[in-house]
């Protein structure tokens, strides 16, 4: 079993991709509320969404750590 992952967010791209889908259906899965392992959010007088993908959420709830995920935390997190 992997450690535990204490921090990071998965880009929406790597999540994408070790899903098999495209980048739009997680960003709609995350805007409609469909998944646990992140959210989409709009700042005040923004028409634009942010997303935050959690490491550790979406690890636990998928079952899939792979060597993308891994890559894009220890790079983003130096």
């Amino acid at each position: 079993m992997r450690e535990k992952i204490e921090y990071g967010n998965v880009p929406v791209a790597v999540a994408a991709q070790v899903l098999k889908m495209d980048c739009q259906t997680v960003r709609l899965l995350l805007q409609n509320k469909l998944v646990d392992w992140g959210i989409a959010y709009k700042r005040p007088g923004s028409k634009m969404y942010s997303y935050i993908i959690y490491a550790q959420k979406f690890y636990e709830l998928t079952g899939i750590f792979s060597f993308m995920i891994s890559s894009s935390l220890s790079t983003r997190n130096k």
